[in-house]
Parts: C-alpha cells; sequence; structure tokens
C-alpha cells in the first residue's frame, strides 16, 4: 500500500472513531444513568482526552488522558485557565471554535503543533512535541439548554508525519522526473516514441547519433522508412500483431540505413503503452546499435543500474527469479531483511538462503504462480529485529516477447502500521462491546425499575393530590408542579430501564425486516473481524413487521458479534432474512416465545460456523452474568431474551458440539390494513360517577398493594374521585375484605407483584367469584406482563406505575366502560 492509499485508511479510520465516539459518549451517558456511576470515576479512565468549559469559556473539568497529552497537571487547568484569556487560543481559531460549539456545532480543528514544557506528571517528567486535532462540541441537559463546551484532543502525530513525507516524496518525485527528462537525452540507448501510424513522435539524441539524422528531420516521418527493405514485413508482422493487442511487445534485429548511406545494426523493442481502457496512447520504440558490442555491453550495464537503483529507493521488498528459483535481482532492501548483501544472494536458491521450512513455503508460493500463470497476492506476518512485522507480498510471472514465462518477480510491502490499526479499531470495537454488556444489566435494572416506581407512586401521587386541593395562584403551587415535572422526568428513566430489560412496550412502527438487515450490512463488515466472512441472504420479497428499529438491530449485532466470538481462526456468519408459516408444533419448540400462537411470520436467521455448544450451555446462555468465555458480562444473549418478549416474538437455537450454531429469530408478520390492528378508542365524555349507580355503597372499590405508601396514596384518590375505598396489604387481606364486602365494590385495584400470592392470581380469583367486579392491574412494568387470561377477559385493565390522580381516573373510566387490555 503506498502513501496515498495509507493516508486515505487513516482518515476513514478517523471517521470511524469519530462515530465510535458519539455511540461511546451516548452509550455512557445511558451508563451513567443508569448504575449512577460516579462521574469523575468514568471521566478519568476514559482513554480520549478530553477538557469540559462552561460557556463563559472557563475549564471545569480535565481527565488524566489529557493530562498526560499535554503534560500539564489537572489543577493547572481546571478552575484557572480560560480560553478567551488565551491570546494564543486566539490566534490560533480555538476561540473561534469555541464559538461554533456554543452556537450547536461540533467543529473540528485542523492539526495544530505541540510543544510541551518540561512538567512532573505522576513522579515523571514529560518533555515531547506532538500534533493534536482538537474539536469542540456543545454538550445540553434534558431541557436542551448549553450547560457545558467539550473539547476532545487526538494525537494525529503519526498522521501529520505521514502527510509532510507524502509532500516529501511528491516533491521527490518531481525531482526524479527532471533527473529522467535529462537522462532519457543522455541514454546511449535509442529511443523513439510513435503513434499507432508509425509516424515519430519525439525521440532521444542516442537515436540521431545512431541514424545520423537531427530530431527534427525524424519528427512526423514513418519510423519504417529508415528500416531496411528486407526488414520491413518481418517488423510490419509483429507490428500488426501489437497493435491487435495480441502482444504487448516485440523484440528483432533488424538494420537501419544511415543517413550517409551505412547500414546500422540494431537490437529493436518495440511496446505499447495503454491506458485504463487497454487502448494505446503511444507506442516505444527503444533502438540498441550492436554494430559497437562495446558500446551495446554498456548500455545494457547502465540500464540495469538504472533499474538496481531505482527498485533500490522503492519502499518494498522487491526481487526477480528465474524459472529455477534463482535470485537474478534483489534490491538492499530485501537483503537486508534477509540478513545477506545484495551480491550474495544472486545465482542462489531458496533453500540455500533460508531455512528448511521458510523455503519451502517460497517455494510452494513461487510453483502456485507458475501453475496458474497470473499474480498472487499473500498476507503474513514475519519476526525480525524490530518485532513482528506484517507485509503483504504480490508475486506475478514474467513473460518475454513470445509469450514465454522465464520469471518470476515479487514486491512485498510492509503493512505493520495498518495492521496495528485494525488491532486499534477491534480493541475500541471491544471496549464499545463491554459497554453495551454493562449497559445489559436487565435483572438489577428491571428491580430498581419497579421498586423506584413504588416510591415514585407516593411522590407523584400526593403531588397531583396537591394540585388538586389548591388554587393555580398559591404560593406553593408552582413549588409542586416541579415536583411533579421532576417526579415525570424519574418515571422516564425508569422507562428507559425497563425498555432495555425488554418489560417495557417501546414505541412500535411498521418495519420492514429485511431492509433493516441489509442496511446493517456496513456497519457489521466493520465491528466482524476480517478473518470472518460475512453473507447476506435477504427475502425476494418485503417482511413487514412491528418493532423498535434500535432494538431489531441490537438483536442482529448481539447474535452476529456472539457468531464470530464461536469462530476461532477463519469461519462464516451468514444472516439470511426471509417469510415462514409456524405451526403450533413449531412455537412449542421455542426456546423463547413458545406461548406465541402459530401463524405467518418474519424470520431473522444467523448462522455461524464457530464450535457450537453442548446441551448445558445452550440451556444457560440467555442467564444474566453467564458467559462461556474468558472476558465480558454474559448479558448480549440475555439483551435479545428481553427484546425478542417484548416484540411478542420467538427464538429457536440449532447448535451442536464443533456443528457451529444457528439462531432464528421469528416476528409476528404486520397486517397490511395496521389500522386494523389495534382498538379504535372511543371518546369519553361523561365523568365518573355517571358510569355507575349514585348509590355509594355500589361504588366500592378495593385498592391492593404491599407498599403502605401506594395503598394511602391510592386511598385518598379514591376518595377524592367520590368512592368508597377498601385497602389491604396482602392477597389474604383482599380476600378477607371481598367476603366481607364485595357486593358493594365494583373494581379492585391490584398490584401485580406481591410477595405472597401475586396479583394475577389474585385477580383471576376475584373475577371468578364476583362476575360483577372489574380489575385493574397496577405494575411498575408494562401491561406485557399480564397473563394471557387476563388480557383475554374483557373485565380486566392495565394501569402503570408511578400514576396522577388524572391518569387513575381515566383507567377507572376505562374499567367501568368495558374496556379491557
Amino acid at each position: 500500500m503506498d502513501l496515498h492509499e495509507r493516508l486515505r485508511s487513516l482518515e476513514r479510520e478517523n471517521a470511524i472513531l469519530r462515530q465510535q465516539l458519539a455511540i461511546l459518549r451516548a452509550q455512557f451517558t445511558a451508563s451513567l444513568a443508569a448504575h449512577e456511576l460516579p462521574f469523575d470515576a468514568v471521566f478519568h479512565q476514559l482513554p480520549l482526552p478530553m477538557v469540559l468549559f462552561a460557556p463563559d469559556g472557563l475549564a471545569v473539568a480535565m481527565n488524566r488522558a489529557n493530562e498526560q497529552l499535554v503534560a500539564t497537571p489537572i489543577d493547572q487547568v481546571v478552575g484557572r485557565y480560560n480560553i478567551y484569556q488565551d491570546p494564543a487560543a486566539q490566534k490560533r481559531g480555538f476561540v473561534a471554535a469555541f464559538e461554533s460549539a456554543r452556537r450547536g456545532q461540533v467543529t473540528t480543528m485542523p492539526p495544530t503543533p505541540y510543544d510541551t514544557a518540561e512538567a512532573n506528571i505522576e513522579g515523571r517528567t514529560i518533555d515531547q512535541q506532538f500534533w493534536s486535532e482538537t474539536t469542540y462540541f456543545p454538550i445540553y441537559d434534558h431541557m436542551h439548554r448549553l450547560v457545558l463546551i467539550g473539547e476532545l484532543n487526538r494525537d494525529v502525530t503519526d498522521w501529520v508525519r505521514i502527510r509532510e513525507e507524502e509532500q516529501r516524496l511528491a516533491a521527490e518525485l518531481r525531482d526524479r522526473e527532471q533527473r529522467f527528462s535529462a537522462l532519457f537525452d543522455q541514454l546511449s540507448l535509442g529511443i523513439v516514441v510513435i503513434e499507432e501510424s508509425g509516424r515519430i513522435l519525439d525521440c532521444n539524441r542516442a537515436v540521431t547519433s545512431i541514424l545520423g539524422f537531427e530530431r527534427h528531420e525524424l519528427i512526423g516521418k514513418l519510423i519504417l522508412h529508415r528500416t531496411h527493405p528486407d526488414d520491413r514485413t518481418r517488423d510490419l508482422a509483429l507490428w500488426e500483431e501489437l497493435l491487435e493487442g495480441k502482444r504487448n511487445s516485440y523484440t528483432i534485429e533488424k538494420r537501419y540505413f544511415h543517413k550517409d548511406g551505412h547500414i546500422v545494426y540494431g537490437r529493436m523493442t518495440c511496446s505499447a503503452v495503454r491506458d485504463e481502457h487497454g487502448k494505446i496512447t503511444f507506442l516505444v520504440r527503444i533502438i540498441e546499435d550492436i554494430s559497437a558490442q562495446r558500446n551495446a555491453e554498456a548500455a545494457v550495464e547502465t540500464s540495469r543500474r538504472l533499474l538496481q537503483d531505482i527498485i533500490n529507493q522503492i519502499p518494498a521488498l522487491i526481487f526477480v527469479k528465474d524459472i529455477e528459483g534463482r535470485y537474478l535481482i534483489v534490491n538492499e532492501r530485501l537483503a537486508r531483511f534477509s540478513g545477506y548483501q545484495p551480491e550474495a544472494m544472486i545465482g542462489k536458491c531458496d533453500d540455500e538462503l533460508f531455512a528448511p521450512a521458510l523455503a519451502d513455503y517460497y517455494r510452494a508460493f513461487d510453483r502456485e504462480v507458475i501453475l496458474h500463470r497470473r499474480p498472487i497476492q499473500r498476507d503474513d506476518d514475519r519476526w525480525t529485529a524490530d518485532g513482528l512485522t506484517s507485509y503483504t507480498t504480490i508475486k506475478f510471472p514474467l513473460f518475454d516477447h513470445e509469450g514465454t514465462m522465464y520469471g518470476i518477480a515479487g514486491v512485498s510491502i510492509d503493512v505493520t502500521e495498518r495492521r496495528r490499526m485494525e488491532r486499534e479499531r477491534e480493541r475500541i470495537e471491544q471496549q464499545l462491546r463491554e459497554t453495551q454488556r454493562l449497559e445489559s444489566l436487565g435483572l438489577m435494572a428491571g428491580g430498581i425499575a419497579h421498586d423506584f416506581n413504588n416510591l415514585l407512586v407516593g411522590v407523584l401521587g400526593n403531588v397531583s393530590l396537591a394540585l388538586n386541593e389548591i388554587p393555580e395562584d398559591h404560593t406553593v403551587y408552582p413549588l409542586l408542579t416541579q415536583i411533579e415535572q421532576a417526579a415525570l422526568r424519574a418515571t422516564e428513566l425508569t422507562g428507559q430501564l425497563l425498555t432495555y430489560t425488554g418489560r417495557h412496550q417501546l414505541e412500535m412502527q411498521r418495519l420492514d425486516l429485511k431492509q433493516v438487515v441489509e442496511e446493517m450490512q456496513t456497519l457489521l463488515r466493520s465491528l466482524l473481524p476480517r478473518r470472518i466472512e460475512i453473507v447476506i441472504q435477504s427475502s425476494p420479497t418485503p417482511l413487514p413487521i412491528n418493532g423498535n428499529v434500535a432494538q431489531i438491530r441490537q438483536v442482529l449485532l448481539n447474535l452476529a458479534i456472539n457468531g464470530a466470538e464461536a469462530i476461532s481462526g477463519t469461519g462464516k456468519v451468514t444472516i439470511s432474512t426471509q417469510p415462514c408459516e409456524l405451526s403450533a408444533d413449531d412455537m412449542a419448540n421455542m426456546q423463547i416465545g413458545s406461548d406465541q400462537p402459530p401463524g405467518h411470520y418474519a424470520a431473522l436467521i444467523v448462522q455461524d460456523t464457530g464450535h457450537g455448544m453442548d446441551e448445558i450451555t445452550k440451556a444457560r446462555i440467555f442467564d444474566p452474568f453467564f458467559s462461556t468465555k474468558f472476558t465480558g458480562r454474559g448479558l448480549g444473549l440475555a439483551a435479545v431474551n428481553g427484546i425478542v418478549r417484548s416484540h411478542r416474538a420467538a427464538l429457536t437455537i440449532n447448535t451442536a458440539p464443533n456443528q457451529g450454531t444457528t439462531f432464528s429469530v421469528f416476528f409476528p408478520i404486520s397486517m397490511t390494513d395496521t389500522s386494523a390492528e389495534l382498538p379504535t378508542p372511543v371518546k369519553q365524555t361523561t365523568s365518573i360517577a355517571a358510569t355507575t349507580s349514585n348509590d355509594l355503597p355500589q361504588r366500592g372499590v378495593l385498592i391492593v398493594d404491599d407498599e403502605a405508601e401506594v395503598r394511602h396514596v391510592a386511598l385518598r384518590m379514591l376518595q377524592r374521585l367520590g368512592f368508597t375505598a377498601y385497602a389491604a396489604g396482602s392477597s389474604e387481606e383482599a380476600h378477607q375484605v371481598m367476603a366481607q364486602f364485595g357486593e358493594q365494590i365494583i373494581l379492585a385495584l391490584i398490584d401485580l407483584t406481591m410477595p405472597d400470592i401475586t396479583g394475577d392470581v389474585l385477580a383471576t380469583d376475584v373475577l371468578q367469584h364476583y362476575p360483577h367486579v372489574y380489575v385493574i392491574l397496577m405494575s411498575g412494568f408494562s401491561q406485557q406482563e399480564l397473563p394471557a387470561n387476563l388480557r383475554n377477559s374483557g373485565r380486566a385493565s392495565f394501569l402503570a406505575k408511578p400514576f396522577t390522580i388524572a391518569a387513575l381516573s381515566a383507567a377507572i373510566r376505562n374499567a367501568l366502560s368495558s374496556h379491557a387490555v
């Protein structure tokens, strides 16, 4: 790979790193919110050098990675340094970039050189010079108010040095072109540039010396006019073959007429120079005057030295062998790499120069090129004095003018830096996967969300009661409103936790599963190692489903990465989509979703050629914290479990030791008319009191919850709404209340998760023994926690915790209007 390609590769990697930084930033935000990690602990462990500024320009935080980069202690920056007071920052444009970030733009400065002064960081004296690329970006709070300006610094010293090297080489190339132009006229070989018609376009001085004509006398004339008549027929026949593309060049010995009339014997090689489409742009004839053998031998030696000088300057390992494997040409880099002087390798074979195993590898490579008669490229790693070095080697056959193979040439390019960057990318990707696993602590997150929602019932419920008790112009009213807003934001937080655990309903939309998978191809190919082949087999028809696109992408990423990690060495991950019809027997064999109904499904199938699993491992793969890998948290497939359940989908696994693994996820096919999927809500215009009798004994409501605060708030709300309210702290107490007041109670609010008899069991019993009673099940989770028998009963509704008095009123109105979940 030349320097241009390496530079483009670095720029692509830079774009990927920025994208991954954005993902990492979002994931760290969610992780901090979910686990309440200390900001300093996370901020200082980030491998990305960062500084946080207040909008007025004062530095408020700097992590250790930035401290090490700029060799300046944190306490000398934080609280002291202000970008607006730095003349150098103003002069270099950093203040302007900072202002752009304040206006909501992400601005990246061009690479800037730094010379760090001597500083003592953690007992080490640092004095270094480097180039840094600085990016300023705005940071907003939940109200989209600008709170901080972030500064991200990245050491791009290597990139800058490559650009400088590229400029140096470009200047050197121009210098060489000038030398080549001078060399063109100084060569002892005659060079004639001609067009397809055979007319001379240009020639060098050697031609005028050989033929006796001046350059202006030859340009525009036919070259064959200077050829002896007896040699024209043979020359013309080869010329026609060259123009027809039957050959690339030819060499013949022929006679020329000198200007003074005597014969000049010469060896002429004619070659066609073609463009990228194979069309001839011009032809070149090289004429060697063999009348004076000494001059001819000198010209050959000059050409050989020129070739050797050129290949010695090329930054690669270069060689030419004859058909028997003897080295004919080597450059100095190859000789140094092999531990020899160049002249010591000429005429030797591989088994005379290298260890047996390495010699056998080189000979086998040569035989493959000779057998296929075409270039072959391979990548390999070799140990050198500098450590492990990676090379890309291409070998190609050499043919003479008659098409006979006479040798093999090879070029090996050092790609160690590119491989290092690939490994660095893989390391960052592993970091991202680790972050995803940390965010997948579903078991703990679900429990926290549920308990937190119970606590929020007391906060939000009491606030809503208080807001109904006082007028809006009361001095306390704004304070209560702020408390209510804070509680609602906390509710949103628990909703996010439940979404990740698969126990909360996300915003669903109509998707084409086929299209979602196809759009993930580029990301999958960048995340999975290059040793893994990715095959995408798309359905011939669209696969409409109702789902959350982010979670479906997460399922695909987790399964694909899991499959790739199960493969040792090279292998293949095949991802396919297709429609299918599942029977009741098919659903009964599902690992997840066996309770889903049979019917039409869209299948997402991820198959790998890895080591597979035994039955014990297969039975535990969806358990949180279970993993067969040395690293990892064992939460990737646990997240898949929650997402599949939240989409009312199904999943099955086909695996065996050393037989690979196939995960098949089945999403219900969406109906063509999406409006038929959801019932049309009935607008309620009557009050709660209008839905029942005015006889208060017939308007009793039972509240069942093991949390005393929830019961207390619900009782006050029910009384506020005009009901006679009864409370029970357990299922046993609820049975006692129903036995005493069952005829007066028309509605039971039951917590779904109670320690003794669960709420769904109590609700089923109440509905069975009291046909006039409706049930509202309450939970900090989502309504999908309700069993199918209650969802289909027509007398059971759902109320999510926490709730306000307005939400409770709406839930009761719907329940008493016979609107079930």
